[in-house]
C-alpha cells in the first residue's frame, strides 16, 4: 500500500510539474521577451493552414497565449481566455492569438469541442515560435499594444479575473 501511494504521488508530481517547468529543460526558466519588449517576428498557422504573421498584429491590441491542452495550469486559464474572446471578439481593435505548443490540429480540435471553446487557435508544432519567448513554462500570456510592444505578461497563472483582463485590454485600446 505504501509503495502504491509513493508511486501515485510521484506520478502526480511529474504531471503537475510538466506545466510549471518543462521536463526536458535544465537550469532556470528564461524569459526572452518581457514587458516593454517588441514582439519578435513569427508566423503561426491556424487549423485551416492559413498563416498569421506577427506584423499583421500591428494596429491592434493583441492577447497572445501559449498553451498545451494537457497542462493543468492551461486548463485553469483557458476558460478565462475564452470569456475574454466572447466579450471582445467583435471589437476590431482586439486580436486573440492562442497558440498550441507541440500539438496537432486534431488534438486541439478535440479539446476545443470538449470544452465548447469558440476562440480561434494557431499551432506551433515544433515549438519554434514559443522558443522566441522563453525556454519553458506554460501557460504564457502576453498583452501587446498597437505597436506590438508587450505591456503585460503572465506565466503559469494570470492572477487576474476575466473582468480585470478585459479592463486592462480596453484601457490599452483607448490609449
Amino acid at each position: 500500500m505504501k509503495i502504491i501511494s509513493v508511486i501515485l504521488l510521484t506520478l502526480f508530481a511529474l504531471l503537475f510539474s510538466s506545466c510549471v517547468k518543462d521536463k526536458d529543460q535544465e537550469g532556470e526558466i528564461e524569459n526572452y521577451i518581457e514587458a516593454g519588449d517588441k514582439l519578435p517576428d513569427f508566423t503561426v498557422k491556424n487549423a485551416a493552414g492559413e498563416e498569421l504573421n506577427s506584423e499583421e498584429l500591428e494596429g491592434q491590441v493583441t492577447l497572445l497565449v501559449f498553451f498545451v491542452t494537457t497542462c493543468s495550469d492551461c486548463e485553469r486559464e483557458l476558460p478565462k481566455i475564452e470569456e475574454v474572446w466572447k466579450k471582445l471578439k467583435e471589437n476590431p481593435d482586439f486580436r486573440l492569438v492562442a497558440v498550441s505548443r507541440e500539438e496537432t490540429v486534431s488534438t486541439v480540435n478535440k479539446y476545443w469541442e470538449k470544452e465548447k471553446f469558440t476562440m480561434p487557435f494557431f499551432l506551433d508544432p515544433k515549438r519554434e515560435v514559443f522558443s522566441l519567448f522563453a525556454n519553458s513554462t506554460i501557460p504564457r500570456l502576453y498583452l501587446s499594444n498597437r505597436e506590438n510592444i508587450v505591456t503585460w505578461m503572465a506565466i503559469e497563472e494570470m492572477e487576474l479575473t476575466t473582468e480585470q483582463l478585459i479592463e486592462k485590454i480596453n484601457a490599452i485600446i483607448k490609449e
